[in-house]
C-alpha cells in the first residue's frame, strides 16, 4: 500500500508499532550465485616407432571433460526507515471498517473517503494571533512588568485543532490533533491541506463524545471570563457582547462556538491522517 501522510502522531504509531513487532530491519544482503559450466574436447596424436620397418601408423586418442564452477556475488541494501514504513506495519493491522455498529472501543481502525472540516475554527485564529508574538511585549499596567506572554504560553500548551470528519452514510467522526505551533503536520502541510478532498484517518476508536468533552485550560480560562461578563456589579451599566462564546441567559449555562451543536459523535483517538495513493 502506498499513502502520503499528512499527520501522524509518530510516538503512538512507534509504540504500537513496537508491541506487534519490536525488530526493525536495518541491512539485508543479497546472495547470488552465477554457475559455469564447460566442455573441453582433447585429441593428441600418439606415434608409434617400434621398428623402423614395420612402420604401424599413428593412432589418436580423444576424451572431453566436464566441468562447472559457482561465482558469488553479494549485494548489501542499507533500508531506511522512515515513518511511512513503521506507520505501513500499523495500517496492515487495522480491522477492517465496516460501519460502527461492528466496532468496539479500544479496535484499531482505517476509516476512508472522510471529508474533514474544522470545528474550532474562530477560536482557533484567536490562539494563533495570539502565539504569533503579537502580545510578545505586552505588559498589562498595575502587574509590576508580569509578561503576558509567559500565561499565553502556557495556557496554550493542551490546546488542539477540533475536527469533524463526515462519513458516505452520514457517519460523523471527531478527533483533534495537538497544537504545537512549529509542525503538527508533515511535508510542509497546514490544517487547511486536510479539508481539500478526501482522506483515511487511522486511530483507536473510543466511543461516543460531544465536542465539549474536549475541553483544555484555554476554555477554562474563557469560562471565568464569561462568568465575571455574565454577573457584573451594576447590571444596567454593563453589556455585554458577543464575541467568539454565547451565554444561556435562561439557565446560565455557557457554551462556546467551538462547543458543538450538542450531538454525539464517535471519537478517533487519532494516530494518522493520509492519503491513499493509486499507481497503475
Amino acid at each position: 500500500m502506498i499513502f502520503n501522510i499528512y499527520y501522524i502522531n509518530f510516538p503512538k504509531v512507534y509504540e504500537i508499532k513496537m508491541m506487534l513487532n519490536n525488530m526493525l530491519l536495518a541491512e539485508q544482503t543479497v546472495e547470488k550465485d552465477k554457475k559455469i559450466e564447460g566442455e573441453t574436447y582433447l585429441k593428441t596424436k600418439l606415434g608409434f616407432n617400434i621398428l623402423d620397418i614395420f612402420k604401424l601408423g599413428e593412432a589418436e586418442v580423444g576424451g572431453s571433460i566436464k566441468g562447472s564452477g559457482s561465482k558469488k556475488v553479494l549485494e548489501t541494501f542499507e533500508i531506511k526507515t522512515t515513518k511511512s514504513i513503521i506507520l505501513d506495519e500499523v495500517v496492515k493491522k487495522c480491522n477492517e471498517f465496516e460501519g460502527f455498529d461492528k466496532v468496539e472501543e479500544g479496535e484499531l481502525i482505517k476509516i476512508d473517503n472522510v471529508k474533514l472540516s474544522l470545528e474550532n475554527e474562530d477560536e482557533l485564529r484567536i490562539v494563533k494571533f495570539i502565539n504569533s508574538g503579537a502580545m510578545k511585549d505586552l505588559v498589562v499596567p498595575g502587574t509590576n512588568g508580569f509578561d503576558m506572554n509567559n500565561l499565553f504560553n502556557s495556557m496554550f500548551k493542551d490546546y488542539a485543532y477540533k475536527i469533524k470528519g463526515n462519513l458516505k452514510d452520514d457517519d460523523n467522526i471527531l478527533i483533534k490533533i495537538p497544537l504545537t505551533f512549529e509542525s503538527e503536520f508533515e511535508s510542509s502541510y497546514s490544517v487547511d491541506d486536510l479539508f481539500v478532498g478526501k482522506v483515511s484517518v487511522i486511530g483507536l476508536y473510543k466511543g461516543k463524545i460531544k465536542v465539549d468533552d474536549l475541553k483544555n485550560s484555554f476554555q477554562y480560562f474563557q469560562e471565568l471570563g464569561q462568568l465575571q461578563n455574565a454577573f457584573p456589579l451594576n447590571k444596567e451599566d454593563e453589556e455585554i457582547e458577543e464575541s467568539h462564546y454565547k451565554i444561556n441567559e435562561s439557565n446560565n449555562q455557557f457554551t462556546f462556538k467551538s462547543s458543538g451543536d450538542g450531538n454525539e459523535y464517535h471519537y478517533i483517538d487519532l494516530l494518522a491522517i493520509i492519503q491513499n495513493v493509486n499507481i497503475k
